[in-house]
């Protein structure tokens, strides 16, 4: 824990138990009170003092590194349907065959919201995919023109360390809050507020505005020099996909800038981070955007309430949705260990918990059901159909577009039989497509692979029509990579 944490440490609880020290020696506590948070602020302010002089000093040149590839790689372009007579002969193949196949409308792809506004005064209008806030934003913060040079960082952070920044950052602290913005959605907003502050020309100014904020709110951020413009670095708690990186002392620091770097650039930038700088982003999303009920939007799901015997209607967060539209690609782990949306999860679990309980399914029954929802109640379609590249969903996303692919759907399926039904489940990783096993009574035969003792039943939400433990033709016979879900 660095010291700055150590002292925000000490001054939580204490505000916590305030009422009742001040009941005893009001007088006695505010005087220490303002002792700890004076020390507080005289070590921040020793601390920026210290990085500014730690940025004037010659910055070193590091390699550019192509961005990196999802392991999974490309999936088909075609969906493979399931062949009862193929496997006829197959005595391990057993389930409940399926109905036949219903696509669902895909829907448009939404257009990323307005950055912000700024009247010119002390707060900045941000409207962040539809949540609109009013952002503090000291006069005395803005950064006089500046070249992309290690003096002129010096310069820039002597700038805003001095100034009024305070309430920026504790308004970026309640924001957080209150709509439970995950670590990139944080860095968004900064971003939103530093382009509407600048004129669009002022790109170093905008990437050091960003560091900075980033920086006072403990999490590690690098500016780095390359083609004669200042660009952002950025670590994360896992991989990045596709966005060119450095790598410092075996840590990974991708590249976002606002224009494309040239191959024969070179990147210079340091290597020590701010000390009150002590986290990397996480991709994981703990909660989902917290909106009001008027952000939310209705969609009916035709394709799903032929299975269930009733109407299905979700609630779809349409900021959260516009959010994840650009999210970073990352390895699957980050999508499966996000949080759904509560009202999305609320609708899909209560019909499906209704389905189940009425027709007294058993685990097995009732994850044959799950498979047949997730096979049939979605387009197949690949990432470059939808998005011209490469883009795995959230769970949010996929009843939104009403089109996924295998990635997708694993996602889904697993989520509902995880959360809904309980099951231990696991994903098989092949190249060029990925699967789902979960852990069935015995006596449910199919295919199957152990894992740390347990057996996993084949289970593949993009084989449309097959039952459980049926594995696709050209998976057959193939050892998967099993990660635990």
């Amino acid at each position: 824990m660095s010291k700055v944490s150590k002292l925000l440490f000490c001054l939580i609880p204490l505000l916590g138990l305030s009422s009742g020290v001040q009941a005893q020696n009001d007088e006695s506590f505010r005087d220490f009170y303002n002792q700890r948070v004076s020390e507080f602020k005289d070590w921040r302010s020793k601390a920026n003092s210290e990085f500014t002089e730690y940025l004037s000093a010659a910055w070193q040149e590091f390699l550019v590194q192509r961005g990196k590839e999802d392991p999974v790689g490309p999936v088909p372009d075609e969906p493979v349907y399931y062949d009862p007579q193929e496997a006829e002969a197959d005595v391990s193949m057993h389930g409940f065959p399926s109905p036949g196949f219903m696509s669902v409308p895909a829907y448009p792809i939404p257009v990323p919201a307005v950055a912000a506004g700024y009247s010119g005064g002390e707060d900045v209008q941000v409207d962040f995919f539809g949540i609109q806030e009013s952002v503090p934003f000291a006069a005395n913060m803005r950064i006089p023109r500046i070249q992309a040079t290690e003096q002129d960082a010096s310069n820039a952070w002597k700038v805003l360390s001095g100034s009024d920044f305070m309430p920026t950052v504790e308004a970026l602290e309640s924001i957080r809050k209150e709509h439970s913005l995950s670590d990139w959605a944080l860095y968004v907003i900064i971003r939103k507020i530093t382009d509407a502050f600048y004129i669009e020309e002022y790109v170093n100014e905008k990437v050091m505005t960003q560091m900075f904020l980033l920086s006072q709110l403990q999490y590690k951020a690098r500016v780095g020099s390359s083609g004669g413009q200042m660009i952002l670095l950025l670590p994360f708690t896992a991989p990045v996909y596709q966005v060119s990186y450095i790598t410092d002392d075996n840590e990974d620091f991708y590249i976002y800038s606002y224009s494309r770097l040239n191959s024969q650039d070179a990147l210079y930038t340091f290597s020590d981070d701010f000390s009150a700088a002590d986290k990397k982003l996480d991709l994981v999303i703990d909660k989902q955007l917290v909106v009001d009920l008027s952000d939310y939007q209705l969609k009916s799901l035709p394709s799903w309430a032929q299975y269930v015997g009733e109407d299905v209607n979700v609630p779809l967060n349409i900021p959260c949705v516009k959010f994840t539209l650009d999210y970073p690609q990352s390895d699957l782990l980050t999508y499966h260990r996000s949080a759904v949306d509560e009202e999305l999860m609320k609708a899909i679990f209560t019909s499906l918990r209704y389905k189940i309980l009425k027709d007294g399914m058993d685990a097995r029954q009732a994850v044959s059901f799950v498979l047949t929802l997730v096979q049939r109640g979605f387009e197949y379609k690949t990432d470059y159909e939808m998005f011209g590249r490469s883009k795995p969903l959230f769970v949010e996303e996929s009843f939104f577009y009403g089109a996924n692919n295998c990635k997708d759907r694993v996602l889904v399926f697993s989520w509902i039989v995880r959360d809904l039904l309980g099951l231990d489940v696991v994903m098989f990783s092949y190249k060029g497509h990925v699967s789902c096993g979960v852990a069935l009574p015995a006596d449910v035969k199919g295919d199957s692979f152990d894992y740390e003792g347990v057996r996993y039943v084949m289970c593949d939400p993009t084989y449309i029509g097959a039952p459980i433990g049926a594995t696709m033709p050209k998976y057959r016979g193939v050892e998967p990579q099993i990660t635990r879900l």
